[in-house]
């Protein structure tokens, strides 16, 4: 089988995610120690989440929207924009009974 999505798309898209959740804090003017302290995880987790070359799990990118009150729904929405379309999924037949 050969994969349609590339790491490289994959890693980028997770880069950018982490930019924007980085710059939306900043703008907020909300430290990592804050933003830890109220989404329920420590301050290394806010600092993972924000580095570009990690790959944070979705129930801590639940927590930090949440504590900044994002959507972090969209901003991964305006992320993955660029990239959608490339390579379109193929469908299966349907199975007639």
């Amino acid at each position: 089988m050969v994969a349609v999505v590339s790491d490289d798309a994959a890693s980028q898209i997770v880069s950018e995610l982490s930019k924007r959740l980085a710059q939306e804090r900043e703008a907020a003017g909300v430290s990592k120690k804050s933003l830890a302290s109220t989404a329920g995880f420590d301050r290394s987790t806010a600092r993972y989440i924000e580095n570009p070359e990690d790959n944070p799990t979705l129930l801590n990118l639940i927590r930090y929207g949440l504590a900044l009150n994002l959507d972090v729904g969209q901003i991964l929405s305006e992320c993955l924009k660029e990239h959608l379309g490339a390579k379109p999924l193929k469908k299966r037949p349907s199975k007639k009974s």
